[in-house]
């Protein structure tokens, strides 16, 4: 790839900004294999979580970028940028592919950073991996309490890994009504444990 700069997974202003400029002058093919490289894994978790398996979330985020490289003439840079319009394409291949299937199951699991997954891990006992799962079930069922846009934006923001911005641009509000929607997501989340106590 001829002087695209492919280092690194930053949710920075600089990212976004590289984002753009990579769309803007190279080629639509290598435009878009750097944004796979860049973005892939974020949408896999995000897909991950609105699906139910690794396999389903692998093809969902296959068919992200072929419909990205597809639509890649027509992107105009709006808010939230190239995450933003990679993530409202993401979205709309889990809906597509829910109502193909009849079936919609959310699994939240906390996004790891690409350096985590290349650490071995310690060996886990099985209670505690019964705790886990349990735990997690339970956060399952909160999330899915929830009401549809704020239980978006909590996957988008925790197994996606996007900013309020980016959310905002996927979802079509405005950040601070984004902000506001994460905070009292969060809000129910902590009273409904609260309630539990």
């Amino acid at each position: 790839m001829t002087g695209i700069e492919l280092a690194g997974l930053d949710s920075s202003e600089a990212a976004g900004e590289r984002d753009e400029e990579i769309v803007s002058t190279a080629r639509p093919s290598e435009a878009i294999a750097a944004l796979y490289l860049r973005h892939h894994l974020s949408l896999f978790r995000y897909l991950r979580a609105r699906t139910g398996s690794d396999d389903e979330a692998g093809d969902l985020t296959a068919i992200v970028f072929e419909r990205a490289f597809s639509s890649m003439a027509r992107y105009r840079p709006r808010g939230g940028g190239i995450v933003a319009w990679l993530f409202t394409i993401a979205r709309n291949a889990a809906l597509d592919a829910g109502r193909a299937e009849r079936r919609h199951r959310l699994v939240v699991e906390p996004a790891r950073s690409v350096d985590a997954e290349a650490e071995p891990r310690e060996p886990v006992g099985l209670e505690e991996t019964v705790m886990k799962r349990e735990q997690m079930a339970d956060l399952r069922a909160r999330v899915d309490g929830l009401p549809a846009v704020q239980r978006e934006a909590i996957v988008l923001r925790y197994a996606g890994g996007l900013t309020a911005r980016q959310i905002a641009g996927t979802i079509g509000k405005s950040e601070a009504a984004t902000q506001k929607l994460l905070s009292r997501a969060l809000e129910t989340l902590r009273e409904s444990y609260r309630d539990d106590q």
